[in-house]
């Protein structure tokens, strides 16, 4: 960058402190300068650590704070619109943690918002940027798989008694369960690889009496080129999976466990395998982008526009216009 770009955090929780926040600061052109958490106590270890000036309660003094050129917002989705909307409003770039909102709805109103002040809207996709998924949407742009017809996402992680996955499992905070924590990622990169979303169903199912979400759903999704698309999310049986895969007339995409960063390309008896080293950080790629897009680099590759559809598809193929 031709320039530092000053982050402002607003949530600096768990993901922060282990994920995107290293990244932020190994990509190379970033520097965070303040950090906002509820229980601040919490957050002064993490800037004491790393040199960050400022450290609040408040988050109005961290959007209003004349350094901080982005904000990331890193709270839970049901107080993202608010701070999004705050952000806008004070002329700062947003970068929003996943999923974007509550629901389609609330996208609109906060891509809007950072429409009419001229400023980017991240959402914070990050698997988007990892190679192993550029390589799947260069292999893709090269009609390597000729058309796409048939994809599949089968995401499964057994129950783990007793454990408190906080306002994860609250549909009031979270806008669902582990599908809308978990499962959005690998819907993500199919909106990413396929394009938009044009016709959605699906079914969901709570198999623990004292559960407020779905423990299970299965998703059909077509996309904008025909594809179709089954996704599969199982919290309640027992089994492990994390298969991604997307099927053409010509090859076949096939991650057996997509956070393993490798996949093969079947073409008829052909088979390439592809194995690419993870970032030190997940966020890393997708820092490293923003910092190029806001120094006029590239376009904007994981926009509001893009998160709204994943947010679309949760809410047609789960009913949460209804809760």
């Amino acid at each position: 960058m031709s320039k530092t770009l000053h982050w402002g955090i607003i949530g600096c929780g768990n993901v922060v402190e282990n994920k995107s926040g290293p990244a932020i600061m190994q990509a190379g052109g970033s520097r965070i300068v303040a950090v906002m958490r509820r229980d601040v106590a919490k957050a002064r270890p993490f800037a004491s650590a790393h040199g960050i000036a400022v450290c609040s309660d408040n988050a109005a003094e961290i959007i209003g704070h004349p350094e901080v050129d982005i904000i990331y917002v890193a709270t839970p989705p049901s107080s993202h619109k608010k701070y999004v909307l705050a952000a806008a409003q004070a002329g700062k770039h947003v970068l929003v943690e996943k999923p974007m909102g509550l629901s389609a709805a609330e996208d609109r109103e906060m891509i809007a918002a950072c429409e009419r002040a001229g400023l980017e809207l991240f959402v914070a996709y990050y698997r988007r940027f990892h190679p192993h998924v550029l390589k799947m949407k260069e292999l893709i742009a090269a009609d390597r798989l000729g058309r796409p017809v048939m994809a599949q996402i089968d995401f499964a992680m057994p129950p783990i008694p007793g454990y408190d996955w906080g306002w994860r499992v609250h549909p009031e905070q979270s806008g669902g369960g582990l599908f809308v924590d978990m499962v959005t990622h690998r819907i993500d990169l199919m909106v990413c690889l396929l394009g938009e979303p044009q016709d959605v169903h699906g079914l969901g199912a709570t198999f623990d009496p004292a559960s407020r979400v779905e423990d299970g759903a299965t998703l059909a999704v077509q996309f904008a080129g025909g594809t179709l698309c089954s996704i599969c999310g199982d919290f309640a049986s027992g089994r492990r999976a994390d298969r991604f895969v997307i099927a053409g007339t010509k090859g076949i995409i096939d991650a057996e466990r997509l956070d393993s960063h490798a996949f093969s390309l079947r073409a008829g008896e052909a088979v390439e395998e592809f194995k690419f080293n993870p970032y030190p950080a997940p966020h890393l790629g997708l820092i490293r982008h923003i910092e190029r897009v806001l120094d006029g680099g590239e376009a904007n590759a994981s926009s509001g526009a893009e998160g709204f559809f994943t947010d679309l598809i949760l809410d047609e193929g789960l009913r949460r216009q209804t809760r």
